[in-house]
């Protein structure tokens, strides 16, 4: 996480690994987001602005707060079935963070190189200097072409 901003704290960063473990949990051979280091992806998105790293941060304490006295493990700490309870009851009182966490961790999740590998997506290569790409094929547009006007005429 080197090349993380860094606005959350270290007992932070755990709460919202174990968070993200349950919003994308492992399964079969791929891992949980947080297992995957998404945290520090999030973490990176919400330090761009001072509205996200407020939203998380506020966000990040309701859930600790409600995991129990003990914020470094509480939330840790619960079964699987008690942690996903406390996630729904933060989503009902703060859908925009809860919005932006779901968000924001399959952001995270899902443009990660080691996920493209494990669901085998191949990224576009890239075209060779000097290429030139094969224009668009018009006849693909025939059909809307011949179409009646949707619109009405004034």
């Amino acid at each position: 996480m080197s090349d993380t901003k860094r606005v959350f704290s270290q007992a932070q960063r755990s709460l919202l690994t174990c968070v993200i473990n349950r919003i994308i949990p492992p399964k079969d051979n791929m891992p949980g987001a947080g297992s995957l280091g998404i945290a520090g992806f999030i973490e990176n998105v919400a330090a761009n602005t001072t509205s996200l790293t407020r939203l998380f941060n506020e966000g990040l304490a309701q859930i600790a707060v409600a995991a129990g006295p003990d914020f470094t493990s509480a939330f840790e700490s619960l079964s699987d079935t008690a942690k996903d309870d406390l996630l729904r009851s933060i989503e009902a009182v703060n859908p925009t963070f809860f919005d932006q966490l779901v968000l924001q961790t399959y952001n995270g999740y899902y443009t990660n190189s080691e996920v493209f590998k494990l669901i085998g997506y191949e990224l576009p290569k890239l075209a060779p200097p000097g290429a030139h790409p094969a224009l668009l094929d018009e006849s693909l547009l025939d059909h809307q072409r011949n179409r009646e006007p949707f619109w009405k005429k004034v």
